[in-house]
């Protein structure tokens, strides 16, 4: 099968300066998508009708037939134990597409009122095609996962798909084991989640491969379907036009354009690290792999991360912190760690402060919270709390005297047999600490004393 991405620009591109910006993005994905060549190509221009859009029809002007070449693409297969990378040749072809929208229009202010400017209505698009190698739904989700990946990495788009930012056509065709010739080719259209783009798949193989099974492969024919999330199954949308209908033809309004080796230089080093090279990085960290993709995934979690450990924080403390109380509180608060108010200088400081017994682990829990919710420094918070651990032993252990003697009947109980009462007797002295004894130097006293011979 194949699979058609199609990425939306964030916004209405009106004028050069946002043209520019957008054919930058682009050309930023371009280059990192294709083996380049620069030579002189053209603009062909693609016409289909449409009902929906005020001007009635679609355009493409596919940016780049002759400057693309196959490029073999490395994406990460999740639930397979090891960070796998499978070598496909996929993005082959490359358009930068102009699609006009029903809701965004450009105004012209003019002497005899508002005017519709046509030449401005449209929202351009982003395509990425597959070659047809991938064969289940699986590879398919997967590798349309790496795309959204790709196009937040390089600022293109926010790749929403339940926002429409990002969405995939997939090209299915079947074949009796051996047959070199593809089958007859159906499209199913607009699919909007990685779960639908894993689940159409695979319902349609089964249902052309049924068909084939029973002698009927005159009921599969080049058409567009739809994937109906409420019964599980694809339905026929229209038959598929053929190449002709497309009327492919020479844009005459738009000279050639030639990129030169310097400029896809220059862009090619101003590319920042990509998802695949970081997650390399991070697995040679000595993360795990759930550690890796979790914090790959989003490029500003990965900065985050990254600024983390730059100030001296372990990296695999800083992995934890991240993908557990932050992301939780994320999660929670519906934000984005772009959103919150803690630094990374701040999450360096306070790993180091209880690594270095400065503070104990409750402790920091409670001043990482305040830190995202209102802000604030590590040291400020931990002064002006008297946060400070206390690691003195001969004033834990007058607190473990105390408890011990407040409670009689436990301590009787504990030297019975009941030695769960343990974590009972610990929880009493922090409390009396205001949680703010060493646990290591509590529970050694604390074991101590409740087994010395009474």
């Amino acid at each position: 099968m194949k699979i058609r991405s199609i990425i939306s620009s964030p916004v209405t591109v009106k004028g050069r300066k946002h043209q520019k910006q957008w054919k930058d993005a682009c050309r930023r994905c371009h280059v990192v998508c294709t083996c380049v060549r620069p030579p002189q190509r053209t603009k062909p221009k693609r016409f289909h009708s449409a009902q929906d859009p005020i001007d009635g029809f679609v355009q493409t002007r596919a940016l780049s037939q002759v400057i693309a070449e196959p490029y073999h693409q490395r994406w990460t297969v999740v639930g397979s134990g090891t960070l796998t990378s499978h070598e496909r040749t996929a993005l082959a072809l490359f358009q930068l597409n102009i699609v006009t929208s029903i809701r965004q229009y450009g105004f012209v202010i003019m002497q005899r009122g508002p005017d519709v400017d046509l030449n401005r209505a449209g929202v351009p698009l982003l395509e990425i095609v597959s070659e047809p190698d991938m064969r289940n739904g699986i590879e398919a989700a997967e590798y349309a996962a790496e795309i959204q990946r790709l196009v937040r990495y390089l600022g293109i788009s926010n790749g929403n798909m339940q926002e429409g930012s990002l969405r995939c056509d997939v090209n299915i065709s079947v074949r009796p084991t051996g047959q070199v010739k593809f089958g007859t080719k159906v499209e199913i259209k607009n699919l909007n989640s990685f779960s639908s783009v894993n689940r159409a798949i695979d319902f349609e193989i089964a249902r052309q491969v049924l068909l084939l099974s029973e002698g009927q492969d005159d009921q599969i024919v080049q058409e567009t379907r739809l994937w109906e999330e409420g019964s599980q199954k694809t339905v026929t949308m229209r038959k598929k036009e053929g190449l002709s209908d497309y009327r492919y033809f020479p844009e005459p309004d738009l000279p050639g354009v030639t990129l030169t080796k310097d400029y896809i230089d220059s862009i090619r080093n101003s590319l920042p690290e990509l998802p695949e090279v970081k997650r390399r990085r991070y697995e040679k960290m000595g993360l795990s792999m759930q550690d890796v993709l979790f914090l790959a995934n989003d490029v500003n979690v990965a900065e985050f991360f990254d600024a983390t450990i730059a100030k001296g924080a372990d990296v695999k403390l800083a992995a934890n912190w991240i993908m557990g109380d932050i992301a939780a509180y994320m999660k929670n608060e519906k934000l984005s760690i772009d959103e919150i108010k803690l630094t990374p200088q701040e999450l360096a400081e306070l790993i180091a402060s209880i690594k270095g017994g400065t503070i104990s682990g409750k402790i920091g829990k409670e001043i990482l919270f305040e830190l995202m919710a209102k802000g604030g420094t590590v040291k400020g918070m931990i002064e002006e709390k008297d946060l400070v651990q206390i690691i003195d032993p001969a004033e834990i252990e007058k607190m473990v005297d105390k408890v011990l003697l407040d409670n009689p009947k436990q301590l009787e109980q504990y030297r019975g047999g009941k030695t769960k009462l343990q974590g009972y007797f610990a929880g009493q002295v922090m409390k009396a600490s205001m949680g703010k004894a060493n646990p290591g130097l509590l529970n050694k006293i604390l074991l101590e004393k409740l087994n010395a011979k009474s």
